[in-house]
């Protein structure tokens, strides 16, 4: 991992250290604009057509650092030249495939691997990638599974993590948090001004 991926990882949980609340987003429209427009500690764009995210978000001088879901966009494969790519363009890569995040971990993206904690088989298998991968922090999907996983593994926290997911409340949000994730990313709009409200309660 470089120099430059080193430091932006460093920023990022220190920027989820005052906010852990992360906006997911799905494409380009209303809710990428909204997560453009405020002060976050990243934005996951978990889909949509890549040309048009980095031509929305080229010569943005102040915007969140964007992290993209290389499984789920179009326009871009997940192998060395997409990587590169993205390297140019995003701050963070995240994905359930390791060769992709080994590949993104010899460049100046952070990357995000997820973790299903569907069952025990979906866990371990996904623990097992994660120390072969070895991204610099694993996202565990659904997050309400966060705690009872933590819980049963707690070698699930040997790096940073985050929970994404099916989070409807500032309640669950809290629940995630308290469990030792260091943020959560989610969808829902409501939740993502939260975010500076959560770490001192």
């Amino acid at each position: 991992m470089g120099k430059v991926a080193e430091h932006r990882g460093a920023g990022f949980f220190e920027a989820l250290q005052l906010d852990p609340v992360i906006p997911a987003v799905h494409a380009e429209g209303e809710p990428l604009e909204k997560a453009l427009s405020e002060d976050h500690p990243a934005i996951f764009v978990l889909g949509g057509d890549i040309f048009k995210l980095t031509h929305r978000i080229e010569g943005e001088k102040r915007r969140p650092p964007v992290f993209v879901n290389v499984d789920l966009i179009g326009g871009i494969a997940g192998d060395k030249t997409g990587i590169a790519f993205l390297s140019r363009h995003v701050e963070g890569v995240i994905s359930t495939n390791r060769n992709v995040i080994e590949m993104a971990n010899s460049t100046a993206l952070i990357t995000v691997q997820r973790l299903f904690g569907l069952d025990a088989m979906a866990i371990e298998r996904g623990l097992r990638l994660v120390k072969r991968a070895k991204p610099q922090c694993v996202e565990i999907l659904p997050a309400l599974s966060c705690p009872p996983m933590v819980s049963r593994y707690p070698e699930v926290l040997n790096r940073p993590v985050l929970a994404g997911g099916l989070l409807k409340s500032r309640e669950e949000v809290m629940s995630v948090l308290n469990a030792g994730a260091l943020g959560v990313s989610t969808s829902a709009l409501d939740l993502w001004s939260i975010g500076r409200l959560t770490r001192s309660s």
